[in-house]
């Protein structure tokens, strides 16, 4: 009952969050220190970045009541480790490039201490209410959002957009524009989808596990729309 108010059918507040953020990623993303995979220096976003690893980091050292721990033989332990090591080590990065500090080589190796904690420790890891854990993950993963979006406008920026549309779905290009057109949805599609699976859904899994994994299919699917939404109207400003 706790949690109940925080979801809305098969979606969550985050899920319908993530949407208007994605609306505005890129622009908050340039005022804030130049795009957010720039190397510019930005301590703002820096900090930022960084109490975001922090948060994803505490959320992997603790565990939910009554939820089913981490185990080292099980497909979604190692199936959410590994992407989440991949993202912390991407934002924790990033974040070392705008404080100008050498922070990548202190949160990584804390992530991966963590999530060997979690696996050894299993059900002896301190407990925390399932929305505080999700809160601990929500800077994160709106952060790698603001990332997902960025890879995704550099996949499509210079692309004429409404021919790439016209030709999948409609009589405005020929065959070779046809074919190039579902190549490029293709690979936009496929990098996405392994943008996701590191970004949002490896550390939104550790904090609250989903009992039904379709949902993701559909979660993806407003994510990608909206994101895509966002990045067309940015390239087209």
């Amino acid at each position: 009952m706790r949690t109940a108010f925080l979801r809305l059918g098969p979606l969550r507040v985050e899920d319908l969050a993530l949407v208007g953020w994605n609306l505005v990623a890129l622009p908050i993303g340039a005022a804030l220190g130049g795009d957010w995979m720039s190397t510019e220096r930005a301590p703002l976003l820096g900090l930022i970045e960084v109490l975001a690893v922090v948060g994803a980091i505490v959320a992997l050292a603790t565990r939910t009541p009554d939820a089913l721990p981490l185990h080292p033989e099980s497909f979604r332990g190692w199936a959410m480790a590994g992407p989440l090591i991949g993202g912390v080590a991407l934002v924790g990065d990033n974040a070392s490039d705008r404080l100008a500090l050498d922070l990548a080589g202190l949160l990584g190796p804390a992530a991966f201490i963590a999530i060997v904690a979690a696996f050894a420790l299993a059900d002896r890891l301190p407990v925390l209410d399932e929305s505080r854990r999700r809160l601990l993950v929500a800077p994160f993963v709106f952060i790698a959002a603001g990332f997902f979006s960025e890879f995704m406008a550099s996949l499509l920026d210079g692309l004429d957009l409404g021919e790439l549309a016209g030709s999948l779905f409609g009589n405005g290009g020929g065959s070779g524009v046809a074919i190039l057109g579902g190549f490029v949805l293709l690979f936009v599609v496929g990098g996405a989808a392994a943008f996701y699976a590191m970004l949002v859904v490896a550390p939104r899994e550790l904090a609250s596990p989903e009992p039904r994994p379709v949902v993701w299919a559909l979660r993806f699917g407003l994510f990608l729309v909206s994101s895509l939404v966002g990045v067309g109207g940015w390239l087209f400003l």
